[in-house]
């Protein structure tokens, strides 16, 4: 039973600089696995971009060890969260 509790609440514990890199690394296995099934010049590029930006970030958080306080874990959630929307305005064109 513990371990069905600390697997459903690892997440309040995690640091937050893990659940960014968790994070990252989940979306660019998304974004590379779409890229790989992109077909349109425009949809490749897009897709690219974004795991250019992503990749930035994670190689930043992976060079900085130190802890991020909540307003930069916020501010890292909301730049995810751009690049991601900034893909979805480009395809819907």
């Amino acid at each position: 039973m513990s371990k069905v509790t600390k697997w459903q609440y690892s997440d309040l514990f995690e640091p937050r600089r893990e659940k960014l890199v968790n994070l990252l690394l989940s979306e660019i296995i998304f974004l590379k696995s779409e890229l790989k099934k992109a077909s349109i010049t425009e949809e490749t590029k897009s897709l690219k971009n974004a795991l250019n930006k992503l990749n930035y970030i994670l190689n930043t958080l992976k060079n900085n060890d130190t802890e991020l306080s909540d307003e930069d874990f916020d501010k890292v959630i909301l730049i995810i969260y751009h690049v991601f929307q900034e893909i979805v305005n480009k395809l819907q064109r």
